[in-house]
């Protein structure tokens, strides 16, 4: 092949379908691997792409442009890793360059940018004056120039023959920052009281780490529920087969759901695992990530602990992946390319003959009936590491106290905050809602002060003096009167974890009170701080949202009140259920786990509901049978199959009439496929976002081949497209709000 023509197909990371063609040079036929990325002319512009194929002939009657270079660096993508984005791409039925976009790290999918570089006749002439800086320099970016100069005289520098203009692509910053991260990271403390010792396994952890080694040994794909009880020791779990997998010279990826995790699981693995732990998620810094990735590629990392963007990570010889906390919806990325982390773990583990360990005490509807089904293998963890009883819960009825004015604080749980503190154990609160006041509302006129971007109330935070959008972001200060009526009146409404934050320092002043949510950790540093502060006992009542549900373990906790355990049930979504069960039995497990002394308060509107009954019972599989029944009825997930198409944009009348369109061409497809239903076309329940208006279309049904055989005729018939509007298709939607 080296005196013929090479061509190869080139994918640029962006939400274009492609490939692309282009003929490699005889200089740059030696790189042309698939993997590799190539600088390309595209459109106007130079752009980074990626080698997708290789091959001696090219498509007829097309204009093929030559490759510009292809850099003397090892492949980005490994011919395993290329193998799973292929199957994503198509599963999720996305465009390719869109799911390269969202595997690769910051930085690699340069374009180039205009720059101005001064001529030998702009250096010497006399009529000429240019910026010292730009005189130094001799190239400068072409918007800078002109902002120096403006655009007039950088057009006439270059009818002179002064400065010439280039299109060309900057390179990614090679100086990078460890020093950012904690470098705890990147060495292993030799200092003895550093090293965690070992415990020793209950019967349930050694059968649990027998039956999964003895996977690992085997080789080959395995995928196995680890459905343990809060507090049973699955990090235990973890930690052995993970020292397996390394053991035997391969790697291990752990995926968790929240950012806050990370350093804790970093630390504890560091203290136990014989060998380089990295970390990799969305709260580092773009040089950051691109700095783990590179060491993740080198080989440098033998166990990565990461957010659900991990999945991507480029690790080879991959012989375990975990997904901890595997059922929550954190795990789904819901913009422009939805894909679910914990289902994508099952997908990369078999096609890199790898172990898939998915790790819960609630685990998803999906990964319970797939072990029922015996598609993975369950093995349970019944009892607590230390023997100990899951903590006793205890109803609190709303309806009976007048507690809303002091942000649901009953004399039943005051009562027990006080016994808790006097008894030296720490407390933890939970509701699920940010800021001071939920909503702004004139007694007036009635106005409600809504998110001008959103379809949703504004929260007031009191200490910011503010509204705030919990969406978007949009924000304004409290106004003194009423915008519609001048009125003076206006009713701060609803309760956040602010406004029971303040109430508590006000009754337990000498207690000393934390808040874990959004708004208190805006600083990447303060999450970890506030954490290390609750772990050293230096808070005694701790404030959160979600945050605090997820997987932490601090066993000084006496005391867990849930403010008010309806805040979820109500949801139109038919998952609703399954959320609160899951948040409710999570946030109860956070107690009890260093003694039997531990105590759940659940105050709810509504004691009777099954779902309060069976989470205040720590009944998983009553549970299951109980919401599964409406399930299966209906067919929804995980006995039918859906498919979410959402039409996005500014002009309201035009997202209802694409979504219009697209239900009526849906319809005329679904003769070919009348097993499937079609919900809406509908406003969404949040029927504006950002700025933007949304309506949706839900397609389901009992056979997964025939709702995609549906959405695929849509596609190739180009009714999923539209000039102006975003239409994104979501697989296996988990949110469908």
């Amino acid at each position: 092949m080296a005196n013929s023509e090479l061509y190869i197909d080139v994918l640029i990371p962006l939400p274009l379908d492609g490939p692309f063609t282009y003929r490699v040079p005889e200089e740059l036929k030696v790189r042309a691997d698939v993997g590799r990325r190539v600088l390309v002319p595209f459109g106007k512009k130079i752009r980074a792409g990626f080698i997708a194929a290789v091959s001696d002939s090219a498509p007829q009657d097309h204009e093929i442009k030559d490759v510009l270079d292809i850099p003397d660096e090892p492949p980005y993508v490994s011919p395993p890793l290329w193998s799973f984005l292929s199957w994503m791409a198509e599963y999720y039925m996305l465009p390719w360059g869109l799911v390269l976009r969202t595997a690769l790290p910051p930085g690699s999918d340069r374009k180039s940018k205009s720059w101005a570089i001064i001529t030998r006749e702009g250096l010497t002439s006399e009529e000429c004056s240019f910026p010292a800086s730009f005189v130094k320099a001799r190239v400068m970016l072409r918007k800078d120039l002109e902002g120096l100069i403006g655009p007039a005289q950088v057009e006439q520098a270059v009818s002179r023959g002064w400065i010439n203009l280039e299109e060309r692509i900057a390179r990614p910053r090679i100086s990078l920052k460890r020093k950012e991260i904690p470098e705890l990271l990147y060495g292993r403390s030799e200092n003895p009281k550093d090293r965690e010792s070992i415990p020793t396994l209950t019967g349930d952890q050694a059968v649990a780490v027998e039956q999964m080694k003895t996977a690992i040994v085997a080789g080959g794909f395995h995928a196995f529920l680890l459905f343990g009880v809060t507090g049973s020791g699955k990090t235990e779990v973890y930690l052995r087969l993970i020292q397996e997998v390394i053991d035997r010279k391969k790697k291990a990826l752990v995926l968790v759901p929240e950012i806050a995790l990370t350093p804790q699981l970093a630390r504890r693995f560091l203290r136990r695992v014989q060998g380089k732990v990295g970390i990799f998620h969305s709260g580092l810094t773009p040089s950051q990530r691109l700095d783990e990735w590179r060491r993740v590629k080198a080989g440098k990392v033998d166990v990565a602990i990461a957010a659900r963007s991990g999945i991507f990570l480029p690790m080879d010889d991959l012989g375990l992946i975990i997904v901890d906390e595997e059922h929550d919806p954190s795990y789904k990325q819901e913009d422009s390319c939805p894909y679910n982390a914990r289902d994508m773990a099952l997908a990369r583990g078999k096609l890199e003959s790898a172990c898939v360990v998915l790790g819960s005490a609630t685990p998803s509807f999906e990964s319970f009936l797939n072990a029922r089904h015996g598609k993975i293998t369950r093995i349970e963890l019944p009892v607590r590491y230390h023997g100990g009883a899951l903590p006793q819960v205890e109803l609190v009825d709303l309806r009976e106290s007048k507690s809303i004015k002091k942000a649901f604080l009953t004399p039943t749980l005051l009562e027990s905050i006080r016994q808790t503190l006097e008894q030296g154990e720490q407390v933890v609160l939970f509701l699920n809602r940010r800021g001071f006041d939920t909503f702004a509302q004139c007694n007036s006129c009635g106005h409600v002060f809504k998110c001008p971007n959103c379809d949703i109330s504004l929260t007031h935070h009191k200490r910011a003096r503010d509204l705030r959008c919990h969406l978007c972001g949009f924000s304004r200060a409290a106004p003194p009167l009423c915008p519609q009526c001048a009125g003076e009146k206006l009713f701060f409404g609803g309760v956040g974890t602010q406004k029971v934050e303040e109430e508590l320092q006000t009754v337990f002043p000498e207690a000393r009170t934390g808040r874990l949510d959004r708004d208190s950790t805006r600083k990447r540093e303060e999450l970890g701080r506030i954490l290390d502060r609750f772990r050293k006992r230096e808070i005694d009542i701790l404030v959160g949202t979600q945050m605090i549900v997820k997987g932490h373990d601090f066993p000084g906790i006496g005391l867990v009140g849930v403010l008010c355990g309806d805040t979820s049930l109500h949801f139109p979504d038919f998952r609703a259920a399954e959320r609160t069960f899951q948040i409710l039995a999570q946030v109860a497990g956070r107690t009890g786990r260093g003694s039997d002394s531990g105590r759940v308060l659940l105050q709810t509107y509504d004691p009777e509901h099954e779902v309060i009954r069976f989470a205040a019972s720590h009944e998983y599989t009553g549970f299951f049978e109980y919401d599964a029944q409406m399930r299966q009825e209906l067919y929804y997930p995980p006995f039918g199959h859906l498919i979410l198409i959402r039409v996005e944009g500014n002009s309201e009348k035009r997202v209802e009439n694409k979504a219009l369109e697209i239900g009526r061409a849906a319809r005329m497809v679904k003769q070919e496929f009348p097993a499937v239903s079609i919900l809406g076309p509908a406003p969404s329940p949040r029927k504006k976002m950002v700025g933007r208006f949304r309506w949706q279309l839900l397609f389901k049904s009992a056979n997964r081949s025939d709702v995609r055989g549906l959405v695929k005729q849509l596609k190739s018939g180009d009714h999923l497209q539209s000039r102006g509007l975003k239409i994104v298709i979501d697989v296996d939607p988990v949110d469908l709000m």
